[in-house]
């Protein structure tokens, strides 16, 4: 199933383009936000409409919600992402829960390791839209998949609620930092369904999803985002925990003069973008 690797440029891109903040998040991704992963990763996986015993690839796997959700179901997965941290979690969740991946490794989206025409389903769970090259991250599903099957691209459709806050707080102290301005990649369905059918999927359609979590409190709230959340756990990094320190008690005051002290209720809304190859 495999190919040669072609020879790529440097990565470009926003900083959620690189490794260093999955890696950094990887460890306490997997011990807080697996819940709701896992709820979109069935989604897609029931969107995917899969033969009986499939051979599935999961692009930018994480921890690995969705493989080990469609490995438990009976299905042969490949699992690759770029971040070796995460796939040392998908590794460890696999050995702990009995599982077996069939192939799970470190890798780029944009130039997968497959040869063509091998997968019943292809999926990519909010990982492809931060590809430098979302173009090539397409094209790659598209081209391992078998003629006639679906792949399934999750986006974030919006970022409101107590996270839209947390970025706003960061925006007013840091007014030059570049932390999640504009709207999120393909959170417009039309650009979604352009982009998708560009790389040659057919009859796509764009499937918005939302699911509600709620955090005890808002103290719980705010560790959480500080240590799962790959923009705010990078920046920490980059400002060192001194200087850190000072925009987290100012960001924390603010959020608790609008919620309290909790509990706090996230509501996650996002576009599932099916295509038939």
């Amino acid at each position: 199933m495999e190919r040669e690797p072609t020879e790529q440029a440097a990565p470009i891109g926003g900083p959620l383009a690189i490794k260093e903040p999955w890696d950094i998040v990887a460890d306490a991704y997997t011990a807080d936000l697996l819940p709701w992963a896992e709820y979109f990763a069935r989604k897609a996986l029931q969107l995917a409409l899969l033969p009986p015993s499939p051979s599935i690839v999961d692009v930018a796997t994480g921890p690995g919600p969705l493989a080990l959700l469609a490995a438990k179901d009976g299905a042969t997965v490949s699992a690759i992402d770029f971040s070796a941290a995460m796939i040392a979690n998908l590794k460890r969740r696999a050995n702990e829960l009995g599982l077996a991946i069939a192939d799970v490794r470190v890798g780029d989206g944009q130039d997968l390791p497959f040869n063509d025409n091998v997968f019943d389903g292809a999926f990519s769970m909010a990982g492809l839209i931060f590809f430098p090259d979302r173009a090539a991250g397409f094209r790659e599903l598209h081209r391992v998949l078998r003629p006639r099957r679906r792949a399934v691209v999750s986006s974030i459709a919006s970022i409101e609620g107590p996270f839209a806050q947390v970025l706003d707080g960061i925006r007013a102290l840091l007014p030059n930092l570049p932390i999640a301005r504009g709207k999120m990649p393909l959170s417009d369905p039309v650009e979604f369904t352009r982009e998708m059918s560009s790389a040659g999927f057919h009859e796509v359609t764009i499937h918005t999803i939302t699911h509600l979590v709620t955090t005890p409190s808002l103290t719980e709230f705010w560790q959480k985002t500080q240590r799962s959340a790959a923009p705010v756990a990078l920046l920490r990094r980059k400002l060192g925990e001194e200087r850190w320190v000072e925009v987290a008690d100012s960001v924390f005051s603010q959020l608790r003069e609008t919620l309290g002290d909790g509990p706090v209720e996230e509501l996650y809304t996002m576009h599932l973008g099916v295509g038939v190859k």
